[in-house]
């Protein structure tokens, strides 16, 4: 069956939410298998740029590397469109993502000090509460379109929160202390996807280097680094955001490596 699109979204209307995102293209649903999927799929039917998905709770919510993402109701489940033809660095996307959000939750939200684990955790109080996805369609002349989705725990997660997540994920609310509106964080995410993402740099500037300093969760943090398809991590230290994107990472033994990819566990942490 068919997901229908809903006429109301955190208590807003569709106009109203039109008004306040500044478009028209706005598809909101109760439940959705996912919005990344919804996106992609409006956008191979030429949906113009800035077109956004967003439900209230996911079915089939995804993470990086195919993993699952745990979407209930009282989070924040949206997804952009965006057409930027030619990008240089597709890798930084997520963190270009990534920065825009923290820097305009942290604008927004009083008392919520977020920051970015690379390459594309947000994390509050050491531990989980949002996280972001980025896909592209690619053509001759770049790339067709590019569908970026994040889902953002706003609501404090319920007993029926998977037991593997519990000691690793929060929430907005629960990092603040209080009640915050959803329209209120959905403002924040649509404002910090469009930051950065629609023209992005092949390289990150003086400025979104110094952004990346600031809310780089890693950086000094002890981790143990898995490469791709190695089957054990390297102890070592993070120690900064490179500008084309990659992780910088000195093992204990060893020169400074530059990583594109790869799984990062952070030592005496929770998230």
């Amino acid at each position: 069956m068919t997901p229908r699109e809903a006429r109301t979204w955190a208590g807003l209307e569709l106009q109203e939410l039109r008004d306040r995102w500044g478009r028209e293209d706005i598809h909101p649903y109760g439940s959705l298998g996912s919005t990344n999927d919804a996106a992609r799929e409006l956008a191979e039917e030429d949906a113009p740029a800035g077109t956004i998905v967003l439900a209230r709770e996911q079915s089939g919510g995804r993470g990086r590397g195919g993993r699952s993402w745990y979407s209930p109701e009282g989070g924040v489940y949206l997804s952009m469109i965006f057409r930027p033809g030619r990008v240089e660095n597709p890798e930084l996307l997520p963190i270009l993502a990534g920065l825009g959000m923290a820097a305009e939750l942290e604008r927004r939200i009083e008392g919520l000090a977020p920051a970015l684990k690379w390459p594309n955790d947000l994390i509050a109080d050491d531990r989980k509460f949002g996280g972001i996805l980025s896909e592209a369609a690619w053509g001759e002349d770049g790339i067709r379109h590019l569908v970026v989705g994040t889902g953002i725990n706003v609501a404090p997660l319920g007993e029926g929160t998977p037991r593997g997540l519990r000691s690793r994920a929060t929430s907005i609310e629960k990092a603040v202390g209080r009640e915050v509106p959803l329209e209120e964080v959905a403002d924040a995410v649509v404002a910090g996807l469009e930051a950065y993402v629609p023209s992005a740099p092949p390289r990150l500037d003086a400025k979104l280097l110094q952004l990346a300093d600031r809310y780089d969760w890693l950086r000094d943090r002890r981790v143990h680094m898995t490469p791709p398809e190695a089957e054990e991590g390297l102890p070592g230290v993070c120690v900064g955001i490179a500008p084309d994107g990659a992780l910088l990472f000195r093992p204990d033994r060893g020169a400074l490596r530059r990583l594109h990819d790869g799984t990062v566990r952070a030592e005496e942490a929770r998230s």
